[in-house]
């Protein structure tokens, strides 16, 4: 259950404080707002459910942080096939009229359409594991992109009638700083360079250069960066426990807990399915914790 991508907020608990001190009042909190199944009509659907699966609790908690899962169906229907069989449904229709068909008859036709298709359509799942730490004010959603870790706000919103969370506002020039741990070697003293990078230019139609298992402080790639090429991809490891790809609007990709940080720091694997995933977490979350603290800092990202 370890998160492969973050999206970082900031979040203003001193309203819900009171509730996430409170297991049972958190545990109400998500049940009210439970993942369903699609209906014939809907073409998505998302919602919390169990962290363990089966009738395991909505939350865990772990050094006064706590964990949630959502679900998220959406039902395939790609928009080429509405269009093609859309336009058959309107060609027949014209004929049988005699005439163009007007704005909203064709409209008609499509919500009639649309909703036929997705009583048949295929659906999929996918999930998004949630980080709320009410101490630091920081919350992290297990998403490559803004619009589905928004979704997962959208719903902590719904299960907690609040949650007045925003995403990161870095008071610096976020790829200028990133650049100058490259260029002027002013990497922080938690991190540890990586092999990849993204670099792009400044100027509307310059380039991108992408590199990977690279010295990223050789000649080469201080060329680009000295040619006005800015970092916008960075592959860091912190405290030589996460390795994680850092992105220019503060995002994480890629991340992997290192195998000494796990040896170090997991236990051996029981017979408890639970209480081994729990393990998990209770790493999960104190990296978590440190490093999103850590990256606001390095950033003057506002609280």
């Amino acid at each position: 259950m370890w998160f492969k991508n973050a999206r970082l907020y900031t979040a203003d608990f001193s309203d819900l404080k009171d509730i996430f001190k409170n297991e049972t009042e958190v545990e109400d909190a998500v049940e009210s707002a439970p993942f369903r199944p699609c209906q014939a009509n809907e073409i998505s659907t998302v919602g919390f459910a169990p962290l363990f699966g089966g009738e395991t609790a909505f939350a865990f908690e772990t050094s006064g942080a706590w964990f949630f899962r959502l679900v998220e169906e959406t039902k395939l229907l790609p928009a080429a096939v509405i269009r093609e069989q859309l336009n058959e449904l309107v060609a027949k229709r014209e004929a049988e009229l005699k005439r163009e068909i007007r704005k909203n008859e064709k409209e008609a036709l499509k919500t009639a359409l649309t909703n036929q298709l997705l009583a048949r359509a295929f659906a999929t799942r996918r999930e998004m594991l949630v980080y709320a730490n009410p101490e630091h004010g920081t919350v992290a959603v297990s998403a490559s992109s803004a619009k589905r870790a928004e979704k997962a706000i959208a719903m902590l919103r719904q299960a907690f009638t609040t949650f007045p969370a925003r995403v990161l506002q870095p008071r610096c020039a976020v790829e200028d700083r990133m650049t100058a741990w490259i260029s002027k070697n002013e990497l922080p003293d938690r991190f540890t360079l990586g092999t990849d990078v993204v670099l792009k230019s400044t100027e509307e139609e310059g380039g991108v250069i992408r590199a990977s298992k690279e010295d990223l402080s050789s000649d080469e790639i201080a060329v680009h960066i000295e040619a006005g090429k800015v970092t916008t991809e960075l592959q860091l490891t912190y405290q030589d426990s996460l390795s994680f790809v850092l992105t220019s609007d503060i995002a994480l990709k890629r991340m992997k807990p290192t195998d000494q940080y796990l040896e170090r720091n997991l236990p051996e694997k029981s017979d408890d399915r639970t209480a081994d995933l729990q393990a998990h977490l209770v790493l999960q979350g104190a990296l978590l914790g440190e490093l999103s603290e850590y990256l606001l800092t390095l950033f003057d990202c506002e609280r």
